[in-house]
C-alpha cells in the first residue's frame, strides 16, 4: 500500500475493514435466508398450504423420537401396495391421497434434502434411498388410469368426479382447466369410435356407442361441472362437493372421510406413534377451486358439440357406405329410438340441455339424422342407376340380336301359337280387379298386347328392382301398426319425418332414370331412322331395312310394355300420392291404348301421367318411323305396279269382269236386252297392296299397336295411292308421250273408279277432323275425273250396277282386310242389295229353348226372289218335325220382333246379309 500522506493510508485500512464488516454481514444474512427456506419447507410439508394450525388445547403430543421417525417409514415402506390395491379397485382418489401422503412424510422427514438429519435417518434406515423412488412413478400410473376413467362413458358420475379430482389435486390445476381435460377426453373418445380396427363390433353398436357418449357426456357436465349460481336448484356441484370433503380438516369430518389413515391408526401398534402432521393429513389445493361460469361452460359445451358433429358427419358417414340397404339404415335408427327412450335420458334431458346449453338439442336431428337421409337417398340412387344402366345394356342387347328373335320378327307367329302359360292362374279370380298385377293375367293378356317374351322379360327386370327397392324404402317410411293404433307412446324423435323427403327423392330420382332410358331409346330410334332414309329400295337391303324396321318396333312395343308392365314403377312415380291412392291395376286388363277413361281428370297431372305421356310419346314416334317408311315401300311398289305399260304386267293385274243383262224399251215400245260387262273386284295391285298392308299390320300385332298409329298408316297409305291416280289423270291430260303413257279408256277409267271407292269405302277409318273436308273434296274430283271418261250415258246405266258390285266386294274382302277398317265406321251398309240374281242364305236351326241365351235371328226373307221359296220349300220337306216346329217358332218370334220398335237387336240385326259369307 503506497501513499503520499500518512493520511491516505489510514482512510485505505478504513475502507478495508469496512469493506470485511459488510461482507460478514451479507454471509450471515444469506445464512439466516438459508435457514428461514428451510423452517418453511419444513413447515409446508408438515401441514401444507394455507392450513389452519391446531388448537394447542386440543393438539396431542407428538413424539420426535426414534420411533416416531420409524412410525413414519414403516407406513412410507406400506405405501406402494396400498397404492397399487386403490388402483386394482377403481378408488384414484383413494390412491391419489396415498400419494400425497407418501411425498408429505418424504417432505416432512426431508429425505429430499443434503441435510445432517436426513443423513443420520438414511443411516438408521438405508431402505429409505430407494423407497421415494419406488413411489414417485404411481403419480403417472394414477394420472392414466384417471384419463381412461374420463374416457369411458359408462363410469358412473361419482367416478368421473373422483378421477377429475385426483387429476386437479396430482396437477395442481384449476376446474376450468379439468374441465377442458374432460372434453378433450370425450373428443378423443368419439374419434375411437370410428378407428377403422374394431373387432367384433357391428356398425349399429359404433352409432350407438356414439349417440350414448354424447348423451352421457352431456349429463356428467352437469352433474360434475354446472353450478346453480342462483343457489335455489337443488343441483350440486358434484366436483366441487368432492374436493371440499377432500381437502377440508379432519377435525370437522366423520367416519371414513375423516383421515386417510383412519383404518390404519386403529388397526396398527405403530401408529399411536404417528405424529398428527401425518394422522391429520389433508390435500390441500394450491389455488381456490372455484366453480365454473355458466357463460364458459355453455360456450365450451357448444364448441364441443359443433366439434363432435364435424367428427360423427366424417366417421359416421365413412361407416354408412358398408349399409348398402336401407332396411340396415332402419335397425340402426330403431336402436338409436331404443336407447334415447331409456329413462335416463327421457327424465331430465330437456333440463340437463337448457342448463348445459341454454338451449334443447335433439341428438337425432343435430348428429345423425341428415347423415340417415343422405345415405338413404345415396342408396337409392343407386340401386336406380343401376336399374337404368342394366335396362339400357339389355335393350342395346336386344337390338343386336332382334334377327335371332323369332317372337320379335313376327308377333303374329308368336301370338297364335298356343302355349302351357296361356291360361292364367286359377287364383287370379278370388282377387279384386284392382289388387291384380298383369303377370296375373296369364300369357293370353300378354299376347292380346303384343307383349313379346322379351319385352316381357325387360320389363320384369326394371319391375323387380324396383319393387325391391319399394320394399327396401317401406322399412324405412312405413308406420307400423302400433304406431297408427296410437299403442306406442311418443319417443324421443319422430322415427318417419323424413318419410315425405325420402318418398320426394325416390320420385324425382326415378323421374331422371326413366329419362335417361327414353333418351336411349330417342337415340336408337334417331340412328334407325337416319340409317333407313339413307338406305336405297333394292332387294340387297330389304333384309337390313326389316332388321331396323323390327328394332324400331321393339322399342315401340318395350315403352308400351313400361306404362303397363311396371306396376312398381308407377308406385315410385306416385311418390307421396302412393300412400293415398292405389295402382290402377283395372286399366291393365282388357283396355286398348289409346283409349281414354271417362271420368274425373284432375286439375294438375301426377308424376305418373307425365311419365306415360312420355312413354306414349316415343312408343308414337317409334310407330311413326315404321309408318312411314312401310307406306312409302308400298305405295312406290303399288306406283310400279300401275304404271307399268308391258303386256306381261297388264295380263298379270287383270280382273273378271261380270256381264249383265238389262232389258231397254225402246220408243215402239219393243223391250231390247242387251249385255254390259262391269268390274266385280278391285283391281290385282290394289288388292295386293291392301293385303300387304294387312299383313304387315298382323305381323307386328296391329290389335294392340295404338290406334292412331295404324289409322296414320292406313291414311298415308290410301293417300298415297290416290296420288297415284291423280298422276295418271294428270299425265293423260297432258298426253306424254315420253312416258309411254297408256290411253286413259272407258274401261280403264270404269276399273280405276271401282278401285278407288273401293279404296275409299274400305279404308273409312280416317278421323273426323280439319283434313277430312279436304280429303272428301279431293277425292271427289277424282272421282269426277274418271266419270268425265265415261260416256254419261252408259255411267248412268252403270252407276247401279257398279254400286251393288263394289258393296258386295267390299263385304267379301272385309275379314281379310279388316283391319284396315275403322271399328267405328263400319264398311257397308245393313241394307239389303239389291242385285238381278238369287242368293242362297244359310239358314240356321236353332234350339227351342236355352237356359241362358236368348234366340239368334234367322236370315229376313226378301222378296224378289223367286228362287228363294223353292229353296225353301225344298229345306222344310227334308227338315225332321221338330225342326219345322223350331223353324215356325223362329219365324214367329222374328214377325213378333218386327212389330216392335227399332230398337230392338232383332230390328238392328235381322235385316243383315250374310250373302258375303256366299
Amino acid at each position: 500500500m503506497v501513499g503520499e500522506r500518512y493520511r491516505d493510508l489510514i482512510e485505505a485500512a478504513d475502507t478495508i475493514s469496512n469493506m470485511r464488516n459488510c461482507a460478514e454481514n451479507i454471509v450471515s444474512a444469506v445464512q439466516r435466508m438459508q435457514e428461514y427456506c428451510t423452517d418453511l419447507q419444513k413447515s409446508h410439508m408438515t401441514r401444507g398450504l394455507n392450513t389452519n394450525k391446531p388448537k394447542a388445547t386440543k393438539e396431542r403430543k407428538i413424539p420426535t423420537g426414534f420411533y416416531g421417525i420409524a412410525s413414519q417409514i414403516k407406513l412410507l415402506v406400506d405405501m406402494p401396495e396400498k397404492i397399487w390395491s386403490a388402483i386394482e379397485d377403481g378408488k384414484l382418489l383413494r390412491a391419489t391421497q396415498f400419494f400425497l401422503l407418501s411425498r408429505h412424510i418424504v417432505s416432512s422427514l426431508q429425505l429430499d434434502a443434503n441435510t445432517q438429519k436426513s443423513a443420520q435417518i438414511l443411516s438408521w434406515f438405508p431402505i429409505l434411498s430407494r423407497q421415494w423412488a419406488a413411489i414417485s412413478h404411481f403419480k403417472t400410473a394414477i394420472l392414466q388410469s384417471c384419463r381412461s376413467v374420463l374416457k369411458d362413458s359408462k363410469m358412473s358420475e361419482k367416478n368421473t368426479a373422483e378421477a377429475l379430482c385426483s387429476i386437479l389435486l396430482l396437477e395442481d390445476s384449476s376446474p376450468r382447466q379439468v374441465f377442458t381435460e374432460f372434453l378433450l377426453a370425450r373428443k378423443s373418445a368419439v374419434q375411437q369410435f370410428f378407428h377403422p380396427y374394431q373387432p367384433g363390433s357391428s356398425i349399429k353398436s359404433q352409432v350407438s356407442g356414439v349417440i350414448e357418449m354424447i348423451c352421457t357426456t352431456i349429463q356428467q357436465i352437469y352433474a360434475v361441472f354446472y353450478h346453480n349460481e342462483d343457489g335455489t336448484a337443488e343441483h350440486c356441484n358434484l366436483l366441487l362437493q368432492i374436493i371440499q370433503e377432500v381437502t377440508r380438516d379432519s377435525k370437522t369430518g366423520s367416519g371414513d372421510n375423516g383421515s386417510i389413515l383412519s383404518k390404519d391408526i386403529g388397526s396398527g401398534t405403530f401408529a399411536k406413534y404417528l405424529p398428527s402432521s401425518v394422522t391429520e393429513f389433508r390435500p390441500v389445493l394450491m389455488t381456490l377451486a372455484s366453480p365454473i361460469s355458466a357463460e364458459y361452460l355453455q360456450k365450451s359445451c357448444q364448441e364441443w358439440i359443433d366439434t363432435c358433429i364435424r367428427d360423427i358427419n366424417i366417421g359416421v358417414g365413412k361407416l354408412f357406405t358398408y349399409v348398402t340397404t336401407i332396411k340396415g339404415l332402419t335397425g340402426i335408427r330403431d336402436a338409436l329410438w331404443e336407447l334415447l327412450c331409456q329413462e335416463k335420458y327421457a327424465v331430465t334431458w330437456k333440463t340437463v340441455c337448457t342448463c348445459v346449453l341454454n338451449k334443447a338439442l335433439s341428438p337425432w336431428d343435430e348428429f345423425i339424422r341428415p347423415l340417415f337421409l343422405t345415405r338413404a337417398q345415396s342408396i337409392i340412387q343407386g340401386v336406380l342407376d343401376s336399374t337404368g344402366d342394366g335396362s339400357q345394356r339389355l335393350i342395346g342387347q336386344a337390338l343386336k340380336d332382334i334377327d335371332t328373335l323369332p317372337s320379335e320378327c313376327n308377333v303374329a307367329a308368336y301370338i297364335w301359337i298356343e302355349t302351357a302359360n296361356d291360361a292364367p292362374n286359377t287364383s287370379i279370380w278370388s282377387t279384386s280387379l284392382a289388387n291384380r298385377t298383369p303377370t296375373e293375367g296369364g300369357g293370353l293378356y300378354m299376347k292380346s298386347r303384343a307383349f313379346t317374351p322379351r319385352t316381357q322379360s325387360l320389363s320384369s327386370m326394371m319391375d323387380s328392382k324396383l319393387k325391391s327397392l319399394l320394399e327396401d324404402v317401406a322399412h324405412y317410411t312405413t308406420v307400423d301398426e302400433n304406431s297408427k293404433q296410437g299403442e306406442t307412446p311418443i319417443g324421443p324423435f319422430d322415427k318417419f319425418a323424413d318419410s315425405n323427403n325420402l318418398l320426394i327423392f325416390l320420385q324425382m330420382a326415378c323421374s331422371k332414370c326413366v329419362d335417361r332410358v327414353l333418351q336411349y331409346v330417342s337415340n336408337q330410334l334417331t340412328d334407325a331412322g337416319t340409317a333407313l332414309e339413307g338406305m336405297k329400295d333394292s332387294e340387297e337391303n330389304q333384309d337390313s331395312k326389316l332388321v331396323l324396321l323390327n328394332r324400331v318396333l321393339f322399342l315401340g312395343r318395350l315403352c308400351a310394355a313400361f306404362c303397363d308392365l311396371t306396376p312398381s314403377l308407377q308406385k315410385c312415380m306416385l311418390g307421396l300420392q302412393a300412400k293415398e291412392t292405389k295402382a290402377d291395376q283395372s286399366r291393365l286388363f282388357g283396355r286398348r291404348p289409346g283409349r281414354q277413361t271417362k271420368g274425373k281428370t284432375t286439375s294438375e297431372p301426377t308424376e305418373w301421367d307425365k311419365t306415360k305421356a312420355l312413354f306414349s310419346e316415343y312408343c308414337d314416334k317409334a310407330y311413326c318411323v315404321w309408318t312411314k317408311r312401310k307406306s312409302q315401300d308400298l305405295i312406290e311398289r303399288f306406283t310400279d305396279k300401275i304404271l307399268a305399260n308391258d303386256g306381261n304386267t297388264a295380263l298379270q293385274v287383270a280382273t273378271g269382269w261380270e256381264e249383265i243383262s238389262i232389258q231397254e224399251e225402246t220408243e215402239d215400245g219393243r223391250t231390247v236386252t242387251s249385255t254390259i260387262r262391269l268390274p266385280v273386284q278391285a283391281s290385282w295391285y290394289v288388292q295386293s297392296t291392301l293385303c300387304k298392308l294387312c299383313e304387315e299390320i298382323n305381323r307386328v300385332g296391329g290389335h294392340a299397336i295404338p290406334r292412331s298409329a295404324v289409322q296414320e298408316l292406313i291414311t298415308s297409305t290410301s293417300d298415297g295411292m290416290i296420288s297415284t291416280y291423280e298422276q295418271i289423270v294428270e299425265d293423260n291430260k297432258k298426253g306424254d308421250k315420253s312416258k309411254d303413257c297408256v290411253p286413259l279408256t272407258q274401261p280403264r277409267a270404269l276399273q280405276f273408279l271401282f278401285d278407288v271407292k273401293f279404296i275409299n269405302t274400305l279404308m273409312s277409318g280416317r278421323k273426323d277432323n280439319s283434313n277430312t273436308e279436304s280429303h272428301s273434296i279431293r277425292l271427289q274430283n277424282l272421282i269426277d275425273l274418271f266419270e268425265g271418261y265415261i260416256d254419261p250415258f252408259d255411267l248412268d246405266v252403270f252407276t247401279p250396277h257398279l254400286q251393288s258390285n263394289l258393296t258386295r266386294h267390299t263385304m267379301r274382302c272385309a275379314v281379310l282386310l279388316g283391319a284396315l277398317s275403322s271399328p267405328d265406321r263400319p264398311t257397308y251398309s245393313h241394307r239389303p242389295v239389291q242385285t238381278g240374281h238369287h242368293e242362297q242364305h244359310n239358314v240356321l236351326p236353332l234350339t227351342p229353348s236355352q237356359g241362358r241365351f236368348s234366340l239368334l235371328p234367322l236370315s229376313t226373307t226378301h222378296t224378289g226372289y223367286g228362287s228363294n221359296q223353292s229353296l225353301l220349300s225344298k229345306q222344310q220337306q227334308l227338315t225332321s218335325p221338330s225342326l219345322d216346329s223350331i223353324t215356325r217358332s223362329s219365324v214367329k218370334t222374328e214377325e213378333s220382333h218386327a212389330n216392335d220398335t227399332g230398337s230392338s237387336l232383332y230390328s238392328k240385326l235381322g235385316s243383315f246379309r250374310s250373302s258375303w259369307l256366299s
